[in-house]
């Protein structure tokens, strides 16, 4: 009897053997991981991070060093990233965007989405249109009326994409707005806060603001989990953004096994106390995506932003 114990646990532990062996490559990793987070330290993404990097340091037995280098949505730390050996020890995290959409309105990003390998993300940005408390309308609907007898109402915007998705509602409706680019979200809180912006972009940090700053409408295709009562741009009958989640992405040419490896730690990392515990004080919702899945999301943002892109050469 004690010797079908032990063959049935040795038969065990040898399924469990080759079943990890499915997903974990065999040496790695085997030295320090750098990931690129293509914001200033501080920020959302920079902040979720340290605390995901900290738990999938645990799993993968090696040290993980951030690298900030902020620049054009991220577009900065993507070449970089392009560029850096498919091994595994070169990493970004960052909206999925930055590797699916930059390029579409950024010359300088010059990159495509096949450029990198996805590896999984943990969490959603919720993109919206935000205004100042004080401001005398509480919906989009509303801020198109009033805009309509205000000429030029000050309109911040971070990335071109929500710069094109307001000059198309400014050409559908008739408006005169006045265009104020900003420099990252901590510029656009700033405004929203001094009352410098009648309406602002904002990839989610307005929330933490719920006293001060009201949000409009979601700038993505789908309702934000913060604010579910509110309307889409596509509900409103304007052009949204396709929305972005929080991702890990490698060079091009990650091999399986080691994509394998990464995502099992990310997703596993993106599931403990203290990730969704930051998640949650951000109001970044969780959304537990895999390698297969997201590269085919960044795919299908690609696309959805050249129509955006097309519909904004049209009407010029």
């Amino acid at each position: 009897m004690n010797i079908l114990r032990t063959i049935s646990a040795a038969a065990a532990l040898a399924t469990a053997t080759l079943t990890a062996g499915a997903v974990w490559a065999a040496d790695y990793p085997s030295k320090k991981i750098t990931v690129l987070i293509g914001y200033n330290a501080g920020g959302g993404t920079d902040t979720i991070g340290r605390v995901l990097f900290e738990e999938m340091k645990e799993t993968l037995g090696q040290q993980i060093t951030v690298v900030n280098m902020p620049g054009a949505a991220s577009s900065v730390a993507a070449l970089k990233l392009k560029m850096a050996k498919p091994d595994g020890y070169t990493l970004m995290l960052a909206p999925s965007s930055a590797v699916a959409t930059n390029q579409v309105w950024n010359p300088n990003a010059k990159y495509e989405v096949d450029d990198f390998t996805m590896i999984g993300a943990v969490a959603s940005y919720q993109p919206a249109f935000a205004a100042p408390m004080d401001r005398p309308y509480d919906t989009f609907a509303e801020f198109v009326e009033w805009a309509r007898e205000n000429p030029g109402a000050k309109v911040a915007t971070i990335t071109p994409a929500s710069k094109v998705q307001m000059e198309l509602v400014a050409q559908k409706e008739g408006l005169e707005l006045n265009f104020v680019p900003v420099k990252g979200g901590a510029g656009m809180i700033a405004g929203l806060l001094g009352g410098d912006f009648d309406v602002a972009y904002s990839g989610g940090a307005h929330q933490k603001y719920p006293d001060q700053i009201k949000t409009l409408a979601a700038a993505g295709r789908d309702r934000l989990a913060a604010s579910p009562d509110v309307m889409t741009m596509d509900e409103y009958g304007y052009m949204s953004s396709y929305g972005s989640a929080l991702a890990l992405v490698g060079p091009a040419g990650l091999p399986e096994d080691v994509v394998a490896t990464l995502e099992a730690a990310l997703l596993e990392a993106g599931r403990t106390e203290s990730v969704r515990e930051v998640m949650g004080n951000l109001d970044f919702p969780a959304k537990e995506t895999g390698a297969a899945d997201l590269t085919e999301e960044a795919k299908a943002a690609y696309e959805a932003e050249l129509e955006l892109h097309k519909a904004a050469t049209a009407t010029n």
